[in-house]
Parts: C-alpha cells; sequence; structure tokens
C-alpha cells in the first residue's frame, strides 16, 4: 500500500510498502527500474514480504516530476525515454538523500535496511551502500552506472552484483573489471540473459535466471539480518 516518510528537507516521499505477515527481519529498500514503482516492483515487494521482510519501494522520480507520489511510466521506448530525463534531473546526493528517508522511516520502527535495486535502481542500490554505512546489505541488478560508480566508492556491506551477458545497456567487461579492480569482495554473478531479466511482465524475462538470482539474494539477505 502506498504510504509517504519525510525528507531531511522536510518534503514528502511516497513508498510503496508491502509488511510481512509476521515481525520483520528487516527492511528491504527496493529500488525501481526508469519506469517507477511499476506493478512488478509491487509484485517484487509482495514476494520478498513473503520471505519475511518489510518491503518499501520508494517513488525515486518524486525529485524530477515535483510529485511527492513519483510518476509511473509506461514501459516503452517513449516511457524509456522520459524516465531516462528525470532520471537525468535527479542529482546523485538526491538519491542517496530518499534511500536515507526510508532507511530513517524503517529505523523508526525498529528495523535495520538493506538495499534490492534493479536497472538504475542497482545503480541506487550500490550508491547508498557506499554511502549509508547503516546499511546490512546492498543488491544489484543489472545497474548501467555500477563500474563508474564502483570506482567512486565501495560499500563496506556485504555487496551482492547480477549482470547479464546479452546486456546491450550495459559494458559488461568494463564493469567486470571495475569490479576486480576496486570491489573484489563483492559478489558478482553473471548469466546468460538480456537486460531486464528479472521483470517478469517484460520482453527479456527469463525465469531461470531469476530464479537463481532470487535465491542468491535471499541467502545472502538471509546471512546479513541473521
Amino acid at each position: 500500500m502506498q504510504e509517504f516518510c519525510t525528507l531531511a528537507d522536510g518534503r514528502q516521499l511516497g513508498i510503496w510498502v508491502a509488511r510481512p505477515a509476521t515481525a520483520p527481519k528487516g527492511c528491504l529498500v527496493v529500488l525501481h527500474e526508469a519506469f517507477g514503482v511499476t506493478p512488478h516492483i509491487e509484485r517484487v515487494c509482495a514476494e520478498y514480504a513473503t520471505e519475511g521482510y518489510l518491503c518499501a519501494a520508494p517513488a525515486m522520480l518524486m525529485h524530477a516530476s515535483g510529485r511527492p507520489e513519483g510518476v509511473v511510466l509506461p514501459q516503452n521506448k517513449e516511457g524509456l525515454e522520459a524516465g531516462r530525463k528525470l532520471i537525468m534531473a535527479t542529482p546523485l546526493p538526491q538519491w542517496v538523500a530518499m534511500i536515507q528517508a526510508v532507511v530513517t522511516w524503517a529505523a523508526g520502527q525498529g528495523l535495520a535496511s538493506a538495499t534490492l535495486g534493479y536497472c538504475w535502481g542497482g545503480s541506487c542500490a550500490y550508491c547508498a551502500g557506499a554511502q549509508i554505512p547503516v546499511l546490512k546489505a546492498a543488491v544489484a541488478y543489472y545497474g548501467g552506472m555500477l563500474a563508474e560508480l564502483t570506482a567512486q566508492g565501495q560499500p563496506t556491506c556485504p555487496t551482492l552484483v547480477h549482470l547479464a551477458t546479452a546486456d546491450r545497456y550495459i559494458p559488461l567487461e568494463a564493469t567486470l573489471k571495475a569490479f576486480a579492480h576496486h570491489h573484489p569482495q563483492a559478489l558478482v554473478h553473471v548469466y546468460e540473459a538480456d537486460h531486464g531479466f528479472n521483470r517478469d511482465d517484460g520482453k527479456t524475462f527469463d525465469k531461470l535466471a531469476s530464479q537463481l538470482a532470487k535465491a542468491r539474494t535471499l541467502e545472502l539477505l538471509n546471512k546479513a539480518f541473521a
């Protein structure tokens, strides 16, 4: 369901929240792709809630759109272009500020947090891991800026990265080299799949890769929150 938290500057930030049936192990800050908090992201939240996590997906396009609830864009070429414009209008410090607001919101409920992000959200998840030291873990799926961000600073928390061999949006070899050089402690897995292989309503969805990546993600998260 839709809830709101408060940024340090007083602005409201919409978050889609899925709560587990029992006491949460912790909070997963689920970070969306370029299209906003789509039904796919809502399903991701619901799935991880069944695993015992309170899931909160912030509307990261809020800053550029000026709407606390953010925007949800069509998952097509036009929507991608619109999303890219909003992302480019969102400075990196604002990424961290919005994620920090959710982490603070969760801490107010007695919960530690980890980040879990897809596409742009994957870059956000990694960036936050490097700049918010209280995070328990950072999990990034096919983030386009990972090579650059890894060179700038690395999370000290357990870090898991999922990449794809056929990803036309991400320089795979450069990203792998960046991790090997700057962050060899990160767990990096490469799948015989395409960009967006976890998005179950997309053309590039790969069920086997998605299932394997989720199993690895849960293994890392459960250890981090143990």
